[in-house]
């Protein structure tokens, strides 16, 4: 989406914008990074509740590689959490000194100086990363270890 609309920073435009605008409800408003990161949480959290059932007759194999899967992912993506927290309190730290205290303007240019990201974006996409996987881990290894039931 930032390479069509040719937004320099990856997910800036998520993160400069208020909704519904400041003026028009002045009571209660988001921005779209937050819807987002809402709607994420809620659609896997009603995915795997309502398939339930269908995620049950999956084999165990099956279980257990998503298992290890997700918990590699989780993984992974707290790490980008932690690391994120880490670069954002350099950046706030720094840019106090400089009189630049705005975080929504705060960007990561590592790995790519060319294609730098929204510290706000990133770290709420990968906290809703982390969110997500480790409730589908545990998910998961509730229907593991819940009791077999018999047919009747």
């Amino acid at each position: 989406m930032s390479i069509l609309q040719n937004v320099e920073v990856v997910g800036q435009t998520f993160v400069n914008v208020e909704f519904p605008p400041i003026h028009i409800f002045p009571v209660f408003y988001m921005k779209p990074i937050s819807w987002l990161s809402v709607a994420i949480v809620s659609l896997v959290y009603c995915t795997l509740e309502l398939g339930r059932e269908r995620i049950i007759a999956i084999s165990p194999f099956w279980k257990k590689l998503a298992r290890i899967t997700v918990f590699c992912v989780g993984s992974m993506a707290l790490y980008e959490v932690l690391f994120n927290f880490a670069l954002w309190s350099g950046l706030m730290a720094s840019g106090s000194i400089l009189g630049n205290l705005n975080p929504d303007v705060m960007v990561n240019p590592f790995p790519n100086p060319q294609i730098p990201w929204s510290i706000v974006f990133a770290t709420k996409m990968y906290l809703v990363l982390t969110i997500t996987t480790f409730y589908g881990f545990n998910f998961v290894t509730k229907l593991e270890n819940a009791p077999k039931q018999e047919a009747s």
